[in-house]
This record gives structure tokens, C-alpha cells and sequence, in this order.
């Protein structure tokens, strides 16, 4: 049946969604905004003299009492009529709904991906660049097999120049080489056609970076009289003192943090290398004064839970809307540069080099496997790049009579 047209009683369907709102722990005024939005659906629908809800109703309900796009209440409306069709299709409603269009790899390309995937797992390759690869593989394979190739035996150089020239990100573009380097090496296709897939070489662009006191107005901006405040401000300090990446303050659990050591032990999610953290006492009180006086009532082994109920931990994005408001707060420019987690480790790095940390000891603090991502910050070392200044040659030739006022070019 066409979930547009699938129809359940309302009473039925409201009684599902209270429910589970309750076992998940909303609070008693949002069970009641949630009843009272059901009687304004079940008054509408018996104007229309419409006995059964459907998906089509919920959009006519939506379309009808809340039309203007921009009012927070047609935002919160749609949530609910959301919730609803969830309910009736599948028994409950879920708190994430994915607006990307997914691409998927052909079927008769699955078990070459597989392979491939084995492929960069060995390489050392991480659950996030493996997630970036399958994309490219999916974008890759189902061009290859709308334009007729449904085995790799089929593949040919103009084939593979259609599917360059019909991808715009470079980042594809690399991965796409990456494949049909894999493919020759495991002998699936009789040469390496990765040459045909010409190399951009991106510019470098220097880490954002702030200075300490726009850092310490950051930390600054937080309202720790309230418990929202105090998780953004142990967030924030987590971010900045210590340059923890924002995907593993999301996942920092409780048995990671040793408060009687003074120290924070976890594996890293990007490099999945131990890491090792003293923990300074500022740190410490702020995540000491969340976890006992604002942390919500969980039993969830993750420290930092979400503000409003279900109270689910928080995801690194979520890290990152809470850094990027702080800057949007303290009125700090940032114009042109990042605003969220990595600019602070960017930042906390720089203030290492310069104050005379070595480069090592810098990388093995901010937790980077390779040597060669710190050698980066050198570019904002500025102290001892003056040390590496040339003395200008004295002008000699046309050079030294021009600047004599000679004229010399006629």
C-alpha cells in the first residue's frame, strides 16, 4: 500500500506516540504540548469529515494551520506530523530522519567492494575514511553501470574518463585512482588505468587559529549557574586546554576519565591509538561540577548527554554547534576561518611550537599518528621562522641605478 494513503485511527496512533514519549523520559510539558497538538489534529480532521489519519491528511493539517514556512511553530508541527507517520508505518517514531540521497553499489559490483574494503582495513584505513571510500566506490560502479558496464571484464578507458568527468569532487577523484589501483594489483583488470585520472593538486591552507585571549573570552561565555552552561563550558575547556578532537569528547565515557589519577585514558577515534591526558584542575572542576550538578539523570556510560530528554550523548556535531555558538557568542571574529573544535587543537598547537614545545612533543599531546601533520604548525612559528630570515642581497645592476633615480627603462 502507498504510505501516503495507509490509513489508522488517530486515537490508536496518539496512544503509541505518548507512550513511547514516556518511556523515553520527555517531560510531563512536552507529553502535554504533544495531547494538545492531537486534539487540534482530531478537530481538524473532523472539519474536513475525515475519519482515518494518513500521511496526506497530516500534510493538509500542516499545510492548512501552519503555512508560513518561517514560524518555529510550522518547524515544531512538522516534527510532530512526523512522529505520527512514523508511528502509524512502523509501530514507533524515530528521532533521525536522513535527508541525503544514497547511492548504493550495484549488486554485481558488491563482492568487488568487499574485497576492497578488506583491501584499505589492512592499509590501516579508519570506520570514517572506510565510509568515505564506499561512497566513492558506489558513485564510481553505478555510473559505470547506467552507461552499460555491469562487469569489471567490460571495463574500458573511455568508461572510466565519463565517470572522472561526471564526478566534481577531487576527493573522489583520488579515491577512484586508489580503485583502479586495486583492481590491477588483484588482477581484475589487465592494466593500471589509474593514470588516466588526472591529479589536482589542492593548496595548503594554514590552520585557523586564535589567540589566548579570544580563547579565554570563549571559555568565558557560558552561563555555569545553569546546568545547560556547565556541560558547554567542561566541553569547551576540554576542547581548548587539552585539544581533545570533538568526536572523542562525544564518546568520552566515565571509566575514561580517572579523577583520582588526574588523568583522561581513552582510544582515539580518528587514529584508534591510546592516548594519555593529565588533567589539569580547571578541567577537572568543570567536568566534576557537570556530572554532579547538571548532568541529566542516565544511566548512559557517556559523559555528555543532550540538554532535553531522551537525553541521548551527544554526537561530535553536536560538540561542534556548541563550540561554533560560543565564538558566535563571545563576539569573536571569525570571518573567513573555522570556528569549531579543530581551530582550538590548531590553536592550542601553535601556542605549543611558539612557546618552545618540540614538534614531537606537540604531535604525541594532540594524539596525530603521522610526523608530518605537525610539521604544519610550523608555518605559524613565527619565532623561529625569523630565525630562518635571509639578509636581502644588496641591489646591484638596473636595480641599484633605477633606485638612484637613473632611468633605466626607456
Amino acid at each position: 500500500m502507498n504510505q501516503k494513503t495507509q490509513q489508522r485511527n488517530l486515537s490508536e496512533i496518539g496512544e503509541i506516540l505518548i507512550k513511547q514519549k514516556k518511556e523515553m523520559g520527555y517531560a510531563q510539558n512536552s507529553i502535554r504540548i504533544c495531547e494538545n497538538d492531537l486534539e487540534h489534529l482530531r478537530t481538524f480532521m473532523e472539519q474536513e469529515g475525515v475519519e482515518l489519519y494518513s500521511a496526506d491528511i497530516g500534510e493538509r493539517y500542516l499545510a492548512t494551520e501552519y503555512c508560513n514556512k518561517t514560524d518555529i511553530r510550522h518547524s515544531l508541527c512538522r516534527s510532530f506530523i512526523s512522529q505520527l507517520d512514523d508511528c502509524m508505518l512502523y509501530g514507533k517514531y524515530s528521532l533521525y530522519h536522513c535527508r541525503k540521497i544514497i547511492i548504493s553499489t550495484p549488486d554485481c559490483f558488491v563482492e568487488i567492494e568487499t574485497e576492497y574494503t578488506d583491501w584499505c582495513r589492512e592499509k590501516g584505513n579508519g570506520a570514517v575514511t572506510l565510509q568515505h571510500k564506499h561512497h566513492a566506490f558506489a558513485c564510481f560502479f553505478s555510473f559505470l553501470e547506467n552507461i552499460g558496464c555491469t562487469d569489471i571484464s567490460d571495463m574500458k578507458p573511455d568508461y572510466i574518463i565519463k565517470a572522472v568527468s561526471n564526478e566534481k569532487s577531487p576527493d573522489n577523484h583520488r579515491y577512484f585512482r586508489e580503485i583502479l589501483k586495486f583492481l590491477a594489483e588483484k588482477n581484475l583488470l589487465p592494466y593500471d588505468y589509474s593514470a588516466l585520472i588526472p591529479r589536482s593538486r589542492s593548496s595548503f591552507h594554514l590552520p585557523s587559529t586564535y589567540d589566548k585571549e579570544e580563547r579565554k573570552l570563549l571559555e568565558s561565555v557560558s552561563d555555569r549557574s545553569k546546568t545547560l552552561g556547565k556541560r558547554d563550558y567542561a566541553i569547551i575547556l576540554l576542547a581548548n586546554r587539552l585539544g581533545i578532537r570533538s568526536g572523542d569528547i562525544a564518546g568520552m565515557t566515565f571509566d575514561e576519565v580517572l579523577f583520582d589519577q588526574n588523568k583522561i585514558v581513552f582510544n582515539q577515534e580518528k587514529t584508534k591509538d591510546a592516548q594519555e591526558l593529565y588533567l589539569v584542575t580547571d578541567v577537572k572542576d568543570a567536568l566534576l561540577d557537570y556530572i554532579e550538578n547538571g548532568r541529566p539523570k542516565s544511566d548512559d556510560e557517556h559523559i555528555f548527554l543532550s540538554y532535553r530528554a531522551p537525553h541521548n550523548p551527544l554526537l561530535s556535531s553536536g560538540i561542534y554547534c556548541i563550540i561554533a555558538k560560543g565564538f558566535r557568542e563571545a563576539g569573536i571574529d571569525t570571518n573567513g576561518k573555522k570556528h569549531g573544535g579543530h581551530s582550538l587543537r590548531a590553536s592550542l598547537a601553535t601556542d605549543m611550537v611558539n612557546t618552545g614545545e618540540t614538534y614531537e612533543q606537540t604531535r604525541k599531546i594532540l594524539g596525530h599518528k603521522s610526523p608530518e601533520v605537525i610539521k604544519h604548525y610550523a608555518k605559524l612559528d613565527i619565532e623561529r621562522l625569523r630565525l630562518c630570515a635571509l639578509e636581502a642581497r644588496p641591489p646591484a645592476g638596473f636595480f641599484e641605478r633605477f633606485l638612484d633615480g637613473e632611468e633605466v627603462f626607456s
